[in-house]
């Protein structure tokens, strides 16, 4: 929960508070900040290294209502015209190729026009509340980025900008006020849901203490656009493909140039340890250190052309798996299909890893 979280700090164990006011994103850019003033304090001088992982935009998606009710009537035509448009600004910004097609949706995956009418704005107010609850993280952030740069550290800071852990996650299967009743395949149907989401004060009450909502995956699908698929997918792009800003004023002169490089998370710390100059110890207190997978991406600060240097990343998820190596990409979807788990026992029953067909893409 947003609202109510199980912490822990350092070893200590933290109650969650009974305090309508709070939120764990405010409450985590907080502690970031105090913490950041009180290095400034007592070792100005020294460098940090500061981690901050927010709750948002995990499920389940807890925001108060001034922030979803912001998105009112911007998701009205689904998901299927969200992608779209989405699409249209990649090519426009030139994110993306102008030629690039848009992968289809999945069979298994209802389209906008599969949604009764009556159950609409459910679905609707489902993606304003996963809206809200993403702007408003992304708010707590700006408000760490100001501090440095009221401490005036802005100027000689390394910020890595990483938009998720994986990306936007098709748990929440047909939508849901509780993602544990989506997850754990406990059966319902959406009128059910509906019908007890009534009793709690209608649509108006998802994105509260009241509900553990997660949204429908076909808006999981439209987040992950021009990707094919979602969260627990490690064939296909989507859920294991995430935006990144890097920003280093002093270091990195900005340009609006995306790097199309391919690189994954674990290139983070060997391109911490390549700016810094430093070597990674072979011994830490006695005991043998692995070397790190990782290629450090620092070649592409200056200039975007240059060609990537890391040669293979695997990607594997309940028997999902990809495989890039030199420019190339190879995948399998597997059996498990995560915006439709009651079909994975069957497709498991006849399922060969072994006869399973391949694709082969060329990046």
């Amino acid at each position: 929960s947003q609202w109510e979280p199980r912490l822990y700090e350092n070893i200590n164990t933290v109650e969650p508070p009974r305090d309508e006011s709070y939120h764990l994103s405010e409450d985590l850019a907080d502690k970031a900040i105090s913490w950041l003033r009180k290095h400034e304090a007592f070792a100005p001088d020294a460098p940090f290294l500061m981690y901050w992982a927010s709750g948002a935009a995990h499920g389940p998606h807890h925001i108060f209502q001034d922030w979803a009710d912001k998105y009112k009537g911007k998701f009205d035509d689904g998901w299927d015209a969200y992608r779209e448009r989405t699409f249209a600004r990649q090519k426009e910004k030139g994110w993306i190729p102008a030629d690039a097609q848009l992968t289809p949706r999945a069979d298994t995956m209802q389209g906008w026009d599969d949604i009764p009418e009556a159950q609409r704005p459910f679905q609707r107010r489902l993606m304003e509340v996963f809206a809200g609850f993403l702007e408003h993280v992304d708010a707590q952030v700006d408000r760490i980025l100001d501090e440095l740069d009221r401490l005036g550290r802005a100027e000689n800071t390394m910020v890595i900008y990483i938009f998720g852990d994986n990306g936007s996650s098709a748990e929440g299967q047909r939508g849901s006020i509780s993602e544990l009743l989506a997850q754990n395949n406990v059966p319902n149907t959406v009128e059910e849901q509906m019908e007890a989401l009534e009793k709690l004060g209608g649509v108006a009450a998802l994105g509260s203490p009241k509900t553990d909502n997660m949204y429908h995956a076909g808006w999981a699908w439209a987040g992950n656009t021009p990707f094919h698929h979602t969260k627990l997918v490690a064939s296909h792009f989507g859920g294991t493909r995430n935006p990144m800003a890097i920003s280093w004023p002093r270091s990195i002169k900005p340009d609006e140039r995306m790097r199309s490089q391919f690189h994954h998370v674990n290139d983070i710390a060997p391109t911490l340890y390549d700016v810094l100059g430093i070597t990674p110890p072979a011994v830490v207190e006695g005991h043998d250190q692995k070397p790190l997978d990782g290629t450090s991406l620092a070649y592409t600060f200056d200039d975007p052309a240059q060609p990537p240097r890391k040669s293979v990343q695997y990607f594997e998820n309940n028997a999902s798996r990809g495989i890039y190596a030199d420019g190339w990409y190879a995948c399998a979807f597997g059996p498990f299909v995560p915006w439709d788990t009651p079909s994975t026992a069957q497709r498991l029953a006849h399922w060969d890893p072994e006869s399973e067909p391949w694709e082969l893409y060329d990046l």
